[in-house]
């Protein structure tokens, strides 16, 4: 089984045909900004990465097709701990589980491996400090460390400053 992780600035899944349409697929670098939040909230709303997804491509050898699977997907941080960001029930792991199948592919040589997408949709970005993050695949409760997409939030950048300097003083 082969299992790819990706990210993409925005995406579309056609659930008819499996397929993904991606925009700007394949980042590792963003950057925090301060969330829209709502109007009449907390004036100084908290740092949040942009909207974006993460698409898993799996390629399973015909064994493994036409099987319920479970894909599970979970944030971590550098040190390999799950990532909890707050709910309204306190904080929250950032994990997703799904049923998935992989359906054999119709009119091809037996033996000839099926194909599965699934795309989580993160619209309004995650409350994340600066630091490097993983997106870790699992099929089946089984793990690889390339079924997954390392990435780095950055820091929002400094707002510049103006000002004048005091006048140099005159050599003399």
């Amino acid at each position: 089984m082969k299992v790819y992780v990706l990210l993409a600035d925005r995406g579309t899944h056609n659930t008819q045909t499996g397929t993904l349409s991606l925009l700007n697929v394949g980042w590792a670098v963003t950057q925090l900004r301060r969330s829209a939040g709502l109007p009449d909230a907390d004036p100084k709303p908290p740092l949040v990465t942009g909207p974006y997804v993460v698409v898993v491509f799996i390629e399973a050898e015909l064994a493994m097709c036409n099987k319920t699977l479970t894909l599970e997907i979970e944030l971590l941080s550098e040190d390999g701990e799950v990532v909890a960001i707050p709910g309204l029930a306190g904080p929250q792991a950032v994990r997703l589980e799904q049923p998935i199948m992989v359906p054999s592919p119709p009119g091809v040589p037996t033996g000839f491996p099926g194909h599965a997408t699934a795309m989580m949709d993160l619209p309004t970005g995650l409350p994340l400090v600066p630091g490097i993050y993983r997106w870790q695949a699992r099929i089946n409760a089984r793990v690889d460390d390339d079924w997954s997409a390392l990435f780095y939030v950055a820091a929002p950048p400094r707002p510049p400053t103006f000002g004048f300097a005091a006048p140099a003083e005159p050599n003399g």
